[in-house]
C-alpha cells in the first residue's frame, strides 16, 4: 500500500520503565515492543515506515540495523523532547520525500495493535478527514479525553491536566493514533503551539485546527483496551504480555 506511511513516534525516555534499555526495546511475549508494531504494519500492508527516535537512542538504531521486516524503514531524530507533534515536524520533510498521501501516526509503546485496526483506519481514509483510534473505559484515569461535536465527529482531544471537571468525566480516550492527508499535516503542523499545562507541543490539536478548517473528523473505535494500551511502567509491561496471551488462546 505505497500510498500510506506509518510513522511510530518512538523518541521518548521512558524514565518510568526503570531501565536504561529504550522503551521500544522492551519484550512482550519474546519480541520487541517495536517489532511487534513492524510486525502489525506489514500485515496490514503497509510498506514504508518512519520510527522517530531521540539523540540518545542509539540501541533502537542498532535494532533496526539488523532489522528482519519486509518493509522500508527509515529514521528520523527528534532533536529535543518538546512533544508529539514536534516528533512528526521532525519526520515531516521524510514523510513528504515518500510521496504517500496518508500519514498513520502510532506511539511507540503499543505493543498489541492489530493489523485489522490499522486497515480499518485505512479504509476510512480520505483527503478530506481525518481518523484517530479511540476507545471507552470504564476508569478512563489520566488519558486524554475525546470530545465529540453533535454529529458524532471528534471536536477535539484534551489533555487529561488540562481537562475541566465536566470533561474529566468523559469515559472516551484517544490512543495517540490517527490516519492524517499529508496536505493536511503540512499546513497543520505549523499551526501548533506550546501554550498548554506541558508547555509541549501536542499532535492532538491536529483535531483542533481541522474542525475549524472544516476537515471532518472521525472516531475509530478499537474493540479492546488490550490492543491499544500503552506501556509506560514494568506494570504496564506485565499487563500488555497478560493481554497478548489471551489472542494465543
Amino acid at each position: 500500500m505505497k500510498d500510506v506511511i506509518a510513522v511510530i513516534l518512538a523518541a521518548g525516555k521512558g524514565t518510568r520503565m526503570h531501565s536504561t534499555q529504550a522503551k521500544p526495546l522492551h519484550k512482550v511475549d519474546g519480541r520487541t515492543i517495536l517489532d511487534l508494531m513492524l510486525d502489525a504494519c506489514q500485515l496490514a500492508g503497509i510498506e514504508n515506515v518512519i520510527v522517530v527516535v531521540g539523540p540518545h537512542n542509539d540501541d533502537i538504531r542498532q535494532h533496526l540495523s539488523y532489522d528482519g521486516h519486509a518493509l522500508s524503514i527509515e529514521l528520523a531524530t527528534q532533536a529535543q523532547p518538546l512533544g508529539t507533534a514536534d516528533a512528526v515536524r521532525s519526520a515531516f520533510e521524510q514523510i513528504k520525500a515518500s510521496k504517500a498521501r496518508y500519514a498513520i501516526v502510532l506511539p511507540g509503546d503499543m505493543p498489541n495493535i492489530q493489523a485489522a485496526t490499522l486497515k480499518r483506519m485505512m479504509l476510512k481514509r480520505t483527503q478530506k478527514a481525518i481518523n484517530c483510534l479511540t476507545v471507552s473505559l470504564d476508569q478512563p484515569a489520566a488519558y486524554g479525553r475525546i470530545v465529540r461535536n453533535e454529529d458524532g465527529t471528534v471536536a477535539k482531544i484534551v489533555e487529561f491536566r488540562d481537562c475541566t471537571p465536566e470533561q474529566i468525566s468523559i469515559r472516551e480516550i484517544g490512543t495517540a493514533t490517527y490516519s492524517v492527508p499529508v496536505s493536511f499535516l503540512e499546513t497543520a503542523l505549523p499551526q501548533i503551539e506550546n501554550d498548554n499545562a506541558a508547555h509541549e507541543y501536542y499532535f492532538t490539536d491536529i483535531i483542533e485546527i481541522a474542525n475549524k478548517e472544516g476537515l471532518p473528523v472521525n472516531a475509530v473505535v478499537a474493540d479492546t483496551y488490550g490492543e491499544v494500551m500503552g506501556v509506560n511502567s514494568p506494570e504496564e509491561l506485565a499487563a500488555a504480555q497478560k493481554w497478548r496471551k489471551k489472542l494465543s488462546l
